[in-house]
């Protein structure tokens, strides 16, 4: 087992409106203190991928077998993971992936889901999150698990993970960032072309269709010359 991420940006919005207000936040690296805040915020976002993975019942056993894996790995899961903090709680999330960042190669992300979910459990989980993984370029910034939390949508959260995300990206002198948005999530597309993405192309999996009841997969790219 690689990375434990589920590789699919995600932005709750409901409406294209403008912002209601720009809201203050802190983008910071991640902790391990944020794993159940940011498992908690991934588990609202993603809901239909969660429920893939770990079935509607078994959530929160999937929550506990990632932060477990997340514990064994220590630092280096949270590479590239970003936070937005306001009001004392983490508001936001979003992972750059980046080919030199690698996987895990120690197993202990794959003993921490069998000790807590079982072999039937890692097959299931591992398929489903498979489905909407990404190969990384040498010189790409990959973008995936951007969410925010319900009442602070539309207040510019997104935008400043982005934007962070861009910046890291740039220091580590890669050419372009890129990322995967839900073919029906239009609402996300419009805030990636807004921040200088494009589309380059659809990408269709009938197994995706299946278990996560989204076929089409839009690949955006921005070129950070």
């Amino acid at each position: 087992m690689t990375c434990i991420v589920i590789a699919i940006t995600k932005v709750m919005l409901h409406t294209t409106q403008e912002l209601i207000a720009p809201l203050p936040v802190d983008i910071r690296p991640a902790q391990m203190s944020d794993i159940y805040p940011m498992l908690s915020l991934h588990r609202e976002a993603f809901a239909d991928k969660f429920g893939a993975a770990f079935g509607v019942r078994g959530m929160a056993r999937g929550i506990e077998a990632m932060a477990e894996a997340w514990r064994r790995q220590g630092s280096a899961a949270l590479r590239g993971m970003l936070v937005a903090y306001a009001d004392d709680q983490v508001v936001g999330t979003t992972t750059l992936r980046t080919w030199e960042m690698g996987g895990d190669t120690s197993g202990a992300a794959e003993m921490a889901f069998h000790q807590v979910l079982g072999t039937w459990g890692v097959l299931r989980s591992t398929f489903a999150l498979s489905l909407v993984d990404h190969q990384v370029d040498r010189v790409e910034g990959f973008i995936s698990d951007v969410a925010v939390l319900g009442p602070y949508r539309r207040r510019g959260v997104a935008r400043a993970l982005l934007a962070r995300a861009e910046e890291e990206a740039r220091i580590r002198r890669k050419r372009y960032l890129s990322l995967y948005v839900s073919g029906s999530n239009l609402a996300a597309q419009q805030l990636y072309l807004r921040a200088g993405f494009v589309n380059c192309r659809i990408r269709h999996s009938l197994w995706a269709s299946l278990i996560l009841h989204q076929r089409t997969w839009v690949f955006m790219r921005k070129d950070l010359a």
